[in-house]
């Protein structure tokens, strides 16, 4: 597959997306905490609330791609956010801070993944599975990309200009690259249409809601899992005795391993089916995570190693198994309806995550919060497995 410049655009318009509404606020939120004299802890609690306006706008947003086309509403999300961005940069009180902190996390799906995806199922259909696997290995450098990038800004100008800053990367960067996808979109073969009622919504019989049960369950486990490890390894590894430099090295070996798997994915995808890559992307989390465990015997460097690569590699692909696991089973036809659907569990077990670790961690005891995260991972393989087996004839 030749890469075309719409899925690079995407790709580079879902890191700009990530970055300024996702990635930026780990770093610009406690230099707005410092300004108005907040604790950290309802800064955080305010971001906690808005990923959660993100479940409740999920499925809306999935039904209006449905209706109006992906290409629509993401020029409109970066509208959106650009003057959500923006509107952080005059604002002057706790209130406005949590409304427009609300605002921006229910409009972020519009302008990341879940859009994104759609755009390309709409386009490709079917054979989207390369694309998607494209703009995740574009966007995965998000954070690589924006967290350095912030710090140096917040060197040369306050935090409410760098808003302005990414406001316009949204308004003059990634509104003229959604304006330029192609509006076309790929018909269904036949076999798919004849799963679909006559309004173009799939048919939930028995068998695609026990899929769409298993799928909202693995997708909720996974995202409870790499929620709670991005916002609370740092801490866990330093209870479980590592120096704070060993726990740096091994977050920051995630990010490759990341990189590195979704490479392999692009690559060699021939080679795996979706439902074998679901598979792979789940047993290396939960492998992961046994292997921290054994640091609960003796905290090795070996062991905080071994679980970035794991882990980064499950990570990896499980960005994409969002993307394609879905098509694959349901097609293309409502695909905006069921990534909206499936995200939704997502966003809510992913936003109760770090809260849930960390108070296990306080309250019980490390070795609690790790057999939490590592029964989740379990979790994660077992509803996979369970998708995955084919019924007989």
């Amino acid at each position: 597959m030749k890469a075309s410049p719409a899925t690079i655009g995407l790709g580079v318009t879902m890191t700009i997306g990530y970055g300024t509404l996702y990635y930026s606020f780990s770093v610009l939120a406690p230099e707005i905490a410092r300004e108005f004299g907040w604790g950290q802890s309802f800064v955080f609690g305010v971001f906690s609330f808005g990923l959660l306006a993100g479940a409740v706008a999920a499925p809306v947003l999935g039904r209006l791609v449905d209706r109006y086309g992906a290409r629509l509403i993401l020029c409109l999300g970066s509208v959106a956010a650009a003057i959500s961005l923006a509107l952080f940069s005059v604002m002057e009180n706790a209130w406005q801070f949590a409304a427009i902190t609300l605002v921006a996390e229910f409009i972020a799906l519009a302008v990341q993944y879940d859009a994104g995806f759609a755009a390309l199922a709409q386009r490709h259909g079917r054979e989207a599975r390369a694309h998607i696997t494209l703009v995740t290995l574009i966007a995965g450098f998000a954070s690589t990309v924006f967290w350095p990038l912030l710090q140096w800004l917040l060197t040369v100008m306050t935090w409410r200009d760098i808003y302005l800053v990414m406001a316009a990367m949204n308004l003059l960067i990634a509104l003229p690259i959604h304006l330029a996808l192609p509006r076309a979109r790929k018909i269904e073969p036949e076999a798919t249409v004849r799963e679909t009622q006559s309004t173009g919504e799939p048919v939930l019989d028995g068998e695609r809601k026990r899929r769409m049960i298993l799928m909202a369950t693995a997708f909720a486990a996974g995202g409870f899992v790499m929620s709670a490890v991005g916002s609370t390894l740092l801490v866990l590894m330093r209870d479980l005795g590592y120096a704070t430099a060993m726990a740096t090295l091994a977050g920051s070996l995630i990010g490759p391993s990341q990189v590195a798997a979704r490479l392999i994915e692009y690559v060699r995808r021939n080679l795996f089916s979706p439902p074998l890559t679901a598979i792979i992307a789940a047993s290396a989390m939960a492998l992961s995570l046994a292997i921290l465990a054994g640091s609960l015997i003796q905290p090795m460097a070996g062991f905080a190693i071994a679980f970035a690569i794991f882990y980064g590699a499950g990570q990896g692909l499980t960005s994409i198994v969002r993307g394609v696991l879905p098509l694959h089973y349901f097609g293309a036809a409502g695909y905006g309806k069921t990534m909206g659907t499936l995200a939704s569990a997502r966003i809510i077990a992913s936003a109760l995550a770090p809260v849930s670790v960390i108070w296990l961690n306080e309250t019980v005891s490390t070795s609690a919060a790790l057999a939490a995260l590592a029964g989740m991972a379990c979790l994660t393989v077992i509803a996979t497995l369970a998708l995955t087996r084919e019924r007989r004839n």
